[in-house]
């Protein structure tokens, strides 16, 4: 598998999740300054409404990367530039049909969230221009999708990353001007025109250059469209599903616990997004082996990553569950704690979703797209419907309490049996794993209460941002070492790396006689 395709599409995963946790913790403190709390409030709510247009993507871009990468493997090319074209046909509908369906949304907002819009400032221009903002970056994710299938990962990561800074600079300049929520509005459009044009012009180039052209076919447009049947009902389900405890809870919370809930959830929804990302950045290149037949690297790569992926989960949790009051607190200032229940909530769903997001990944990109999608659609199904009577009896805990449900019914438990049953999933893997995950888990859990109970005691009260520095550097220091010591394979195989980069090259050096050891300078003078 290629190397350094592989790093590019880190660069982008990693990258593009990276500045949105810097975007948003330089401009979250400031949206708290600069926009009214209510306001505030309501746009978060209003904000995951409009977000159902983009519902209307049955997923045409992880379809696009996932064939076009395949098809590569195969070296059929012919079939390359008719899926292209029709991807930039379903495109064109996917951005008309999301715009009326965000205006359709517009103006069915007070209704739906029980509050009149009108009354915060500025709040419905900058709804309408989210609508359009929302549009087309549904245009760019399929842009992006045809990107990393043709391999031009590279591109895609420096379109990623500048339109993100691009974001933050727009964001910054009419927040200190004081345009409040509308900041955040125009910011999103001018990332949404800058990301599809970067990512257009870098398509044409890299077309034109393997001398392959975008074929419009109307009868392999249908075809197309027809992969979508499942996908889309499964996008449709899914997404209302998980933006709709905010909704939810509008109706039942005043707009301030939305923003609290907010706050809170967000370190978690970031850290999340940034881990997952891992596992979306091995999806081209399995596909692309899937359709070289090359089983043998698709179970070794899965393996490899798996154990990687699985520690920064189990590591995160911890610094999550032992920092979480401090890190709040240092970031947005006092009082914004949503208290340990909420916290122990959160971070059960952060490990459960990520380990079923990785296996329920690996399936989609070998091909099971079917069988993921009506998954996610009785999953979201179920999860909807429980959300409502959860949020309404027990608020923010309900909610966090049925979503911990389905993510270990479906997501932990089901993609991990599912990818075992394709035939992917070695059963010594998971049982390696579960052997490391009973002694480092404990473990870990031991040593970060040791680590908090000391410097509760050394370290003054209201010094939250020094203690979440250090208590995670320690942490961080002791997690490698258990697993250095835990885990025999990771130990060897760093011990391998060190090897190669340290020690063979000074062998080939000597071998080659650019370097003489004085043993052999002696052998070589001698006359025998």
């Amino acid at each position: 598998m290629d190397k350094k395709l592989l790093r590019w599409n880190f660069v982008f995963q990693y990258g593009w999740v990276l500045t949105n946790i810097l975007n948003a913790l330089i401009l979250l403190p400031l949206y708290l300054k600069n926009i009214d709390v209510n306001t505030l409030g309501i746009w978060l709510a209003t904000g995951n409404i409009l977000a159902w247009m983009t519902l209307v993507d049955p997923g045409i871009g992880e379809v696009l990367q996932q064939k076009i990468a395949e098809l590569r493997g195969r070296k059929e090319y012919s079939e390359i530039g008719k899926q292209i074209g029709s991807g930039f046909m379903a495109s064109a509908i996917i951005l008309l049909i999301a715009v009326i369906f965000g205006f359709i949304f517009y103006f069915l907002l007070g209704w739906i969230i029980n509050k009149d819009v009108s009354q915060y400032p500025q709040l419905s221009k900058a709804l309408v221009i989210s609508i359009i903002a929302t549009g087309m970056s549904l245009v760019s994710f399929s842009m992006s999708g045809i990107n990393q299938g043709m391999h031009n990962s590279a591109q895609v990561a420096m379109a990623a990353l500048s339109a993100n800074f691009l974001f933050l600079m727009v964001n910054l300049i009419f927040l200190f001007l004081g345009f409040g929520v509308m900041s955040i509005a125009f910011a999103n459009l001018c990332r949404a025109i800058y990301i599809n044009i970067y990512n257009i012009t870098s398509l044409l180039r890299v077309l034109k250059k393997q001398s392959l052209e975008i074929i419009f076919e109307v009868r392999h447009f249908k075809k197309f469209i027809r992969i979508f049947s499942f996908t889309s009902a499964s996008k449709i389900i899914t997404g209302l599903s998980n933006s709709i405890d905010m909704i939810v809870l509008a109706r039942f919370i005043p707009p301030v616990m939305i923003t609290l809930f907010e706050i809170n959830k967000r370190p978690v929804n970031i850290t999340q997004s940034l881990i997952g990302r891992h596992s979306v950045a091995l999806m081209p290149l399995i596909s692309h082996a899937k359709g070289m037949q090359d089983k043998k690297s698709i179970i070794s790569l899965i393996n490899r990553q798996f154990k990687f992926y699985a520690y920064a989960a189990i590591f995160t949790a911890f610094i999550f569950i032992f920092n979480y009051n401090n890190l709040i607190t240092a970031w947005t200032g006092p009082s914004q704690y949503a208290g340990n229940t909420i916290m122990f909530l959160l971070v059960a769903n952060f490990f459960f979703g990520l380990i079923g997001y990785f296996m329920s990944n690996m399936g989609y990109a070998l091909g099971d797209i079917k069988r993921n999608s009506l998954v996610y659609i009785i999953r979201g199904f179920c999860l909807g419907t429980l959300m409502y009577f959860a949020a309404r009896r027990f608020g923010i805990v309900g909610t966090l309490s049925v979503s911990l449900f389905m993510s270990l019914v479906t997501d932990f438990c089901y993609f991990t049996f599912r990818l075992y049953k394709i035939g992917y999933l070695q059963p010594s893997l998971i049982r390696s794993t579960l052997k490391l995950w009973v002694v480092i888990i404990p473990l870990s859990a031991l040593g970060g209460w040791c680590f908090e109970k000391l410097l509760n005691g050394l370290l003054p009260t209201t010094m939250y941002f020094g203690k979440l520095m250090i208590n995670s550097g320690l942490f961080f220091i002791f997690f490698i070492v258990l697993i250095l010591i835990v885990d025999s394979d990771l130990r060897n195989s760093l011990k391998d790396t060190r090897d190669r980069i340290f020690v063979h090259p000074f062998y080939k050096k000597v071998t080659t006689g650019f370097v003489k050891l004085p043993e052999e300078a002696d052998q070589l003078s001698s006359p025998g």
